[in-house]
């Protein structure tokens, strides 16, 4: 099945988490500026657990993405360093398995944040067309996540 991505500002993300656009004025960002400089912030904590710095290479869109992962202990917060990037996202309730009904790809551009609530499936992070780093938060701990068959699937996210 093809999944095409869209933009993350062009759907309702709560089901998902939480979304921030720091490069805009919104009730969850706070800005301030002075001579030659211009900031924003969340204006709370960016996960609800203390966090590790994670950075990832991912592969080029379009892909076959077979399996994906999900964190019942930790939310996960993802930001592009400096390039798009794309990311399967699955809200299969209590499901032992991500299904490919409830799966939605979507684009961050360079100052978009998203925070995925604890159980929400997604897959690695995908360039536009080219491999690209990101970086992600989360917190670690030391059993391995485990990545689960897609029901259904597998996708091809497309652009």
């Amino acid at each position: 099945m093809k999944i095409k991505a869209v933009p993350v500002s062009s759907i309702d993300f709560s089901k998902y988490g939480t979304y921030y656009s720091m490069k805009e004025k919104t009730s969850n960002v706070w800005y301030s500026q002075g001579e030659g400089w211009e900031d924003s912030r969340t204006n709370r904590p960016l996960i609800n657990t203390p966090g590790s710095l994670g950075f990832t290479l991912g592969s080029p869109t379009p892909c076959n993405v077979h399996t994906m992962e999900r964190h019942l202990h930790t939310q996960e917060a993802l930001f592009c360093l400096a390039d798009p990037i794309v990311v399967a996202l699955a809200n299969s309730g209590d499901s032992e398995q991500p299904h490919v009904a409830d799966i939605q790809a979507v684009i961050l551009q360079p100052g978009e944040v998203i925070v995925l609530n604890n159980g929400i499936w997604h897959d690695a992070c995908h360039g536009l067309n080219q491999s690209v780093h990101y970086y992600w938060m989360a917190t670690e701990l030391e059993e391995p996540t485990q990545w689960v068959e897609i029901s259904g699937g597998p996708i091809t996210l497309t652009l």
